[in-house]
């Protein structure tokens, strides 16, 4: 057991690694939640050492800091999935409600301890440990498993493995997140002590970092299992109709233009269901909806930058006109399709 200490001692420090190059690699919302998961995850570690070694002896102040921590991987990780599904989804500061129950365990039942000195605390927790700290340990753990739970319940309603491969990709990181709960689960309850969740951490850090390292490697996995274990469900006759009405739809680039067209709106507009829309752009168009959505309003733009009659708009103006929400999203988009920025590809067309 306690080699498997330094193994936990080791995966902290890649976490750390891992956390902060998905934060500043590309600021996406589904980066950022990922990060803080991770990171979060990575402190509850470190805990775990100092907890279950005689630096708590030493240094017994920070003891129960980084305790409740954990209520906050359920909503990072939720929201990380959120973001994944649904890339057009904007933060909200009804999102924050997801911290809630942290707040609330920290203030009104973690609070009255965490008054207490170091040492107070260390031989607080000791005597009232089945009376007070057993009662904590099952609320942390039903939080935990609530949320993977939830995961699973939308994977399965709305046949989320079936759509993309970011499908398979969020059915494979719920799947994880659930089983490591109901591990962490048994052991609150079944375990002698504290010291024996090192085979949790050490399984849980171990199953991510091979999963995380797997998935980003090699993507292409994703794609066999999607077509080996969750074959498509929809009928040619509807695939066939989806498509039509899509093509149809992009026959009035104005519909693209509208900045806030989500893809719930655009399915509500064809009268087809969310997941097997992204399934048909997916398979069909060999893209997602978001990028699709770029390419025509990329087309847009390409069209006024040629329009000698709209030299007097200026870049940001032809983004605004094109249906983006400022510039930096438009020369991405704009690079990613056509290999140049906005400005050069108007110098050009001026010359042919």
């Amino acid at each position: 057991m306690e080699v498997l200490r330094y193994f936990i001692f080791i995966y902290c420090f890649l976490g750390v690694f891992i956390a902060g190059g998905l934060f500043f690699k590309r600021r996406s919302p589904a980066n950022i939640t990922l990060a803080i998961f991770i990171f979060l995850f990575t402190l509850e570690q470190l805990d775990f050492l100092y907890t279950t070694s005689d630096i708590v002896l030493i240094y017994p102040e920070y003891y129960l800091l980084i305790y409740p921590v954990c209520l906050l991987f359920g909503p990072s990780l939720w929201m990380h999935f959120r973001y994944v599904q649904h890339p057009e989804l904007k933060f909200k500061y009804t999102h924050l409600l997801h911290a809630l129950p942290f707040l609330v365990f920290v203030v009104f039942l973690l609070a009255p301890i965490i008054k207490l000195e170091g040492a107070q605390r260390l031989e607080y927790t000791r005597i009232n440990f089945n009376s007070h700290m057993m009662p904590l340990n099952y609320i942390r753990t039903t939080h935990v498993t609530f949320y993977g739970l939830l995961m699973l319940f939308v994977i399965i309603k709305n046949k989320v493995f079936r759509n993309n491969q970011q499908g398979v990709y969020l059915t494979v990181v719920a799947v994880i997140y659930f089983l490591t709960a109901v591990l962490q689960s048994y052991l609150t309850r079944f375990a002698d002590s504290y010291r024996q969740f090192v085979l949790y951490f050490f399984l849980a850090s171990t199953i991510v970092l091979i999963a995380g390292f797997v998935l980003y490697t090699y993507p292409e996995i994703l794609i066999q299992l999607q077509k080996k274990y969750f074959s498509s469900s929809l009928k040619t006759t509807d695939r066939n109709r989806i498509v039509e009405k899509i093509n149809n739809v992009t026959k009035d680039p104005f519909v693209f233009l509208n900045s806030s067209l989500s893809l719930n709106q655009f399915c509500d507009k064809i009268q087809e269901k969310t997941h097997h829309v992204s399934q048909v752009f997916s398979e069909n168009f060999s893209t997602s909806f978001s990028n699709y959505l770029n390419l025509q309003r990329v087309e847009h733009a390409k069209a006024l930058l040629r329009d000698r009659q709209q030299d007097h708009l200026k870049i940001l103006a032809v983004a605004f006109e094109s249906g983006f929400n400022n510039n930096v999203t438009f020369n991405k988009a704009f690079v990613k399709c056509t290999g140049i920025t906005p400005g050069k590809y108007r110098k050009q067309s001026k010359k042919g």
